[in-house]
């Protein structure tokens, strides 16, 4: 073949790449979910994980925890912002349950009802943390399209913004933006703009970092808070079709 026809066959390509049209915030969504995840998803019932936040490189908070998905039974431990010991196990959906603080029950309805709503303040939290490519698709969820990003390596980066219904969580005024990764389907940041959060202020950049896979899922198990010496390290995760006996009792 000649130089002038290999040129227009490659200018053809390049033009035929060049027209194709970007995908949409939903396919992106739905690309990333089926690859850290696909029909491992559904078959995901038990799931078990540690919540550690490390400031200054030492652990600053830990919290155990365990959820079937399909019943919503949850046991979440770890201390208190007073530094106080404290045990829930509870059903999130109906958020009832019982716990104990220093090891030993409580008893008094008030008491038990601020015990339960730290319980419940916690799943939301740390769960989101540990699955949120995998909820970009939730009821209550809007998508929008805000990239494409790329550096100066040639990466490309498909960003969905994400934002919420009232209702959706206990802060549904935060705003996420997800950064997809274009070659392989994965999210590599997260950047968080809180309800509590002044407009001034940026968005809080966390880097994703050391993928494994657990039951199917591709988890993110340390999480990097740009210019900031805090991270959320995921540890002891387990995810299984199988919920282990009397794990709620």
């Amino acid at each position: 073949m000649r130089a002038s026809a290999l040129l227009a066959v490659l200018l053809g390509f390049a033009a035929a790449a060049a027209a194709q049209p970007p995908p949409s915030v939903d396919d992106v969504a739905k690309r990333a979910i089926d690859v850290m995840a696909g029909p491992a998803w559904e078959k995901a019932r038990y799931i078990a994980f540690t919540f550690n936040v490390e400031r200054d490189g030492k652990l600053a908070a830990s919290f155990p925890q365990r959820w079937d998905r399909y019943t919503g039974n949850y046991r979440v431990s770890g201390q208190t912002r007073e530094g106080v010991p404290f045990e829930v196990v509870m059903n999130v959906n109906s958020r009832s349950g019982h716990g104990s603080q220093n090891g030993t029950a409580v008893t008094d309805p008030a008491e038990l009802a601020k015990l339960l709503a730290l319980g419940y303040q916690r799943f939301i939290n740390d769960t989101y943390w540990l699955l949120m490519p995998l909820k970009m698709l939730d009821p209550g969820v809007h998508r929008a399209a805000e990239g494409p990003r790329n550096d100066s390596c040639g990466h490309t980066w498909d960003l969905v913004k994400l934002s919420f219904d009232q209702g959706v969580g206990l802060t549904p005024g935060d705003v996420y933006w997800a950064w997809v990764n274009r070659d392989s389907g994965i999210v590599d940041e997260w950047d968080m703009m809180l309800q509590s959060m002044k407009p001034e202020e940026r968005p809080i950049e966390v880097l994703f970092h050391d993928y494994r896979r657990f039951g199917g899922l591709l988890i993110s198990t340390r999480r990097e808070m740009r210019g900031k010496t805090q991270l959320i390290r995921l540890d002891d995760i387990q995810v299984s079709p199988d919920v282990p006996k009397g794990i709620f009792e």
